[in-house]
């Protein structure tokens, strides 16, 4: 079927193709650098909670001119069906199902759910990316991540001070 030529939908799906780049590197963690991580979190989450406002609103809009669609072509059909053939209800659901407006309309509402059951992916994601956040900053102050240096850590000694330093240098690969 061809491209759809609706500005909006073609607004939101190069919205969710930037989105979706995006989203690659947003859910990725950090964890030399969880003090950002954390801080940004909540930023990304309602970043993308939003273009999921945005995507299931296209949903809900190509829905309606789906239902619209279908009783235009319905209508037409009960008041000047073809001649050639015995019209009945299923006759009628027939036609109406292969009519062209029908079918395009059904191509846009399956795009718009294909984008926000990508976009859900994300903000689940993100879910998820939270929970490591959590695990991550537990791991952390328990010292999962200090040098071992045989002294027992307080979080106040030398040791912990040159480990907070090299933690926030260092680069995940």
């Amino acid at each position: 079927m061809e491209e759809m030529s609706d500005p909006s939908l073609q607004q939101v799906l190069q919205q969710a193709r930037d989105a979706l780049a995006e989203a690659k590197h947003d859910v990725r963690i950090n964890r030399y650098k969880l003090d950002e991580e954390c801080a940004h979190q909540s930023t990304l989450y309602l970043y993308y909670s939003d273009i999921l406002a945005d995507a299931k609103a296209q949903e809900d809009a190509d829905e309606d001119e789906l239902d619209k669609v279908l009783a235009e072509v319905e209508m037409k059909y009960r008041k000047d069906p073809p001649e050639d053939l015995k019209i009945t209800d299923s006759v009628i659901k027939a036609l109406v199902e292969k009519d062209l407006r029908v079918e395009t309309a059904k191509e846009k509402l399956r795009k718009s759910k294909k984008w926000k059951y990508r976009v859900e992916s994300v903000v689940n994601s993100l879910g998820h990316k939270k929970s490591e956040l959590d695990n991550l900053v537990v791991l952390w102050s328990k010292g999962y991540y200090m040098v071992d240096t045989g002294h027992i850590r307080t979080g106040n000694d030398e040791a912990s001070e040159a480990s907070r330093g090299s933690l926030k240098e260092r680069k995940e690969s």
